[in-house]
């Protein structure tokens, strides 16, 4: 069958032929037709993941398709799934034509989600979603989204105000695509560049901040820690803009605030295919989006390297189509 494979660590994959998966006990058989790319997969075949991946293996930690074979799930059903572990240290991903998944992380698609909607608001959707219960708004709050113009900061954008936050400001590189946050429901937006961003956090949310989304890191999160509000708390679930900072501790303690970490990829399967379940619900309602692009199969190795970038939109492959 076809599939995308990294053949050697520091290369992008490459369209070829692969063996049919193999099922155990607890996998279901699905006939992939949509796969989105996430930073984690780029980081393992760059070999910029703490473990060193063992190439060929085909990428992919997540899409939607069709059931061929389940426990409990008629054939021919539309789905949402997982791979059974991150790809490249001895699992093999979705990225294919026919991918094997743990039947736990099956979630029925109606009919009327289009297959790029459902496979783009997977593992970002999710992450969002987790990141914002984490923080426990019980609403009013002034939240911070960093991040705000990639993937995941968009989702949990609208989230914030969906469930309730009194004020959401988006922060990101790239002033055009703030314009977009903007559109998709931040109140206040700030450019992340030069200057004193804890003073440009605090002015666009009207006050120090009850909530942080952080998929960066680095110095907007020490900056935002700054303006934390007494009892506030910041999120984190990423961490691109690096790690050599300086917690500001006692400034932090002495606010009672908060510092989460987490991570959708330790977070059990069940409980995403239920959070999964809702967000899609929410889409559907038409209170949630995600800005995605389709690109055919052949065409994943420049995919590969635009999602490398940053490319400021969700980059879904469509598998089964050839062109």
């Amino acid at each position: 069958m076809r599939a995308a494979v990294v053949q050697a660590v520091g290369s992008p994959p490459a369209v070829g032929d692969v063996g049919e998966p193999v099922l155990d006990a607890g996998s279901a058989l699905v006939a992939v037709d949509a796969v989105p790319l996430n930073p984690v997969e780029i980081r393992v075949a760059a070999g910029r993941h703490p473990r060193e991946a063992q190439p060929p293996y085909v990428p992919g930690v997540e899409g939607v398709g069709r059931v061929v074979e389940s426990a409990r799930i008629p054939p021919g059903r539309r789905v949402r799934f997982e791979s059974a572990a991150l790809p490249g240290f001895g699992v093999q991903g979705t990225l294919a034509e026919r991918a094997a998944v743990p039947e736990e992380s099956l979630a029925v698609l109606p009919d009327e989600a289009p297959d790029d909607l459902a496979a783009a608001l997977g593992v970002v959707g999710i992450t969002a979603l987790l990141a914002i219960e984490r923080a426990a708004p019980a609403g009013g709050e002034r939240v911070l989204v960093l991040g705000a113009t990639g993937a995941v900061g968009q989702v949990a954008v609208q989230l914030a105000k969906l469930l309730g936050a009194g004020r959401v400001v988006g922060a990101g590189r790239n002033a055009k695509q703030l314009e977009r946050v903007r559109e998709l429901g931040a109140d206040e937006v700030v450019e992340l560049g030069e200057g004193d961003l804890s003073a440009a956090f605090e002015e666009a949310a009207g006050g120090p901040l009850d909530v942080v989304i952080d998929p960066l890191w680095g110095e907007p999160a020490m900056a935002a820690l700054r303006v934390l509000a007494t009892e506030g708390r910041l999120v984190n679930v990423g961490q691109s803009a690096g790690t050599d900072v300086r917690i500001p501790l006692e400034l932090v303690r002495n606010r009672q605030g908060a510092l989460h970490a987490i991570s959708s990829g330790w977070t059990g399967l069940e409980r995403k295919a239920s959070l999964y379940e809702r967000l899609l619900d929410y889409s559907l309602a038409g209170h949630l989006t995600v800005d995605r692009e389709v690109v055919p199969l052949e065409d994943v190795g420049t995919a590969w390297e635009r999602q490398d970038a940053s490319p400021g939109t969700k980059l879904v492959i469509r598998i089964g189509q050839r062109g």
